[in-house]
């Protein structure tokens, strides 16, 4: 036997006992498991069509991060047991479904709620943590329905209805879309293309349900050539994020479906958005006015600036804002 020989037997000793080592989805949730088993067939009637609150973990069976985290859900799942669903999906199995979420690490938690999108569990991976967040979206979506909003499927009809995606033109764009400091996401396309006609009615809905959170707007190319060309697109559709720095926007290249349309809208909505401002406090009514409202509010108490000069004051103020930065997803001010 050759050295190559012996080393291809090596290798292949090596991958198979990898594979039999590597638990599979049965060994992280069995028949017996008190978390529900999603797959295709049943994530529509026990996830999007549920009328309650849905926690759904996206795993592989190989991750170490989804392997530590299965005793923690399941007790959750036992612990929130008739009062939110938990539930987990083989995203190594089931790949276009968790791409349609736009799942790109593991284990990832979305927690849907009727009538909205899904949002990303971002808290602790403990079991009273998890069991807190989904309280409180149980507890939102009952406050929802007393104060009469719709949160099932009779709002669909009325969102078709209207199309929150705004259209824009080169005589608007710049005033909307890059002169705005919140974020845009901008749908280039032609009115004939196949696959543009079948993004609308997805584009539709991710706009109706993101409206008042995130920006989504449409350029007719046949129309608006100068556009096109302004931002170099070369084929329809194309779906460009303008975030922070809107001269230079960024390909969205992740599912063209409602809900992931929707699902990396909000991620981004996050990075992008502002850090808290720091405010000079001159009087008790300031205080109320940026404190009162706050979960948790920092001061800081500078010297005199005759004492530390206008050098370093502003040297005090960018220790403050590069923490507001680090902090500004948490409600702080």
């Amino acid at each position: 036997m050759t050295k190559f020989q012996s080393f291809v037997s090596v290798l292949v000793s090596a991958l198979i006992l990898i594979f039999q080592l590597c638990p599979s989805a049965d060994a992280l949730y069995g028949p017996s498991s008190p978390v529900l088993q999603l797959n295709p067939s049943n994530f529509k009637s026990k996830v999007l069509n549920s009328n309650g609150v849905v926690l759904v973990e996206f795993f592989a069976p190989w991750c170490g991060h989804c392997q530590a985290l299965t005793p923690t859900w399941e007790k959750a799942a036992t612990v929130l047991k008739g009062v939110a669903t938990v539930a987990a999906l083989d995203a190594d199995a089931h790949q276009s479904l968790a791409q349609e979420y736009g799942i790109r690490g593991f284990p990832t938690i979305k927690v849907f709620v009727p009538g909205k999108p899904p949002v990303d569990y971002q808290g602790a991976r403990d079991v009273k943590p998890i069991a807190e967040f989904a309280l409180k979206q149980v507890k939102q979506l009952l406050k929802d329905r007393l104060d009469g909003k719709s949160t099932g499927g009779g709002s669909s009809e009325k969102k078709e209805e209207s199309n929150a995606s705004v259209e824009l033109n080169s005589r608007n764009f710049d005033e909307l879309v890059i002169k705005s400091k919140e974020l845009w996401i901008v749908e280039f396309f032609a009115p004939w293309c196949g696959h543009c006609k079948r993004l609308a009615p997805e584009w539709k809905k991710a706009a109706n349900n993101l409206k008042g959170k995130v920006n989504l707007g449409h350029v007719d190319c046949d129309a608006e050539k100068s556009l096109m060309t302004r931002f170099k697109v070369q084929g329809f559709p194309t779906i460009l994020v303008f975030g922070a720095d809107k001269d230079s926007p960024v390909p969205y290249e992740g599912a063209r479906t409602a809900a992931g349309i929707e699902s990396f809208a909000l991620e981004q909505l996050e990075t992008n958005v502002a850090p808290p401002e720091v405010t000079e406090l001159h009087g008790p009514d300031v205080m109320e006015e940026k404190c009162g409202s706050a979960a948790i509010c920092f001061v800081a108490f500078l010297p005199d600036i005759l004492d530390s000069k206008a050098e370093g004051r502003n040297r005090y103020i960018q220790q403050l804002l590069s923490v507001a930065e680090k902090f500004k997803r948490s409600p702080y001010r």
